[in-house]
């Protein structure tokens, strides 16, 4: 997928929405009103969604790791998104997600629990239905690649004996 077919964040129109609530006698008052749903929003369910699904070790690639790292040691703000690019319009969503995935887990699989969990958990939370759902597999995370205390690469596991 190049970048001018993946989806941008951009914010979507504002929903007129009625909500029933209760009046003093008990009768229903109908409170008339906008309801609207950023981007960002959509963004933080997705990402926090694709995480909750076995195998998926990060989302976005190396450089945008990265950048969200510097990002959360300038800002304190702790909610990663990298990796996760919405387009809003008229509460529909299209969504640009690539993940970092384990090595052994079968992608086909991991890709079909992605597409049934993630739009789900948009619609319920943010009241937001997925339209499309991109997803861009950047990287197997090897066993022994993780890092070690000091934030360095860990060393490569020895060779097999014969």
């Amino acid at each position: 997928m190049t970048s001018a077919q993946r989806p941008s964040s951009t914010p979507s129109s504002p929903t007129p929405t009625a909500t029933s609530v209760s009046g003093a006698a008990g009768d229903p008052t109908t409170v008339e009103g906008t309801t609207e749903v950023l981007p960002s929003v959509v963004q933080k369910v997705t990402a926090y969604a694709a995480r909750e699904i076995p195998g998926v070790v990060a989302l976005g690639g190396s450089a945008s790791r990265a950048v969200g790292a510097v990002r959360q040691t300038l800002t304190g703000n702790t909610e990663n998104t990298a990796g996760v690019r919405v387009e809003l319009a008229d509460q529909q969503a299209r969504i640009g997600l690539d993940v970092e995935i384990e090595y052994g887990v079968g992608a086909r699989e991991l890709v079909r629990a992605l597409r049934r969990h993630v739009p789900k958990a948009v619609e319920e939370i943010a009241g937001v239905t997925v339209v499309e759902l991109n997803i861009v597999i950047t990287d197997v995370h090897l066993p022994g690649a993780d890092t070690d205390a000091d934030g360095g690469a860990a060393p490569p596991p020895p060779p097999a004996s014969l």
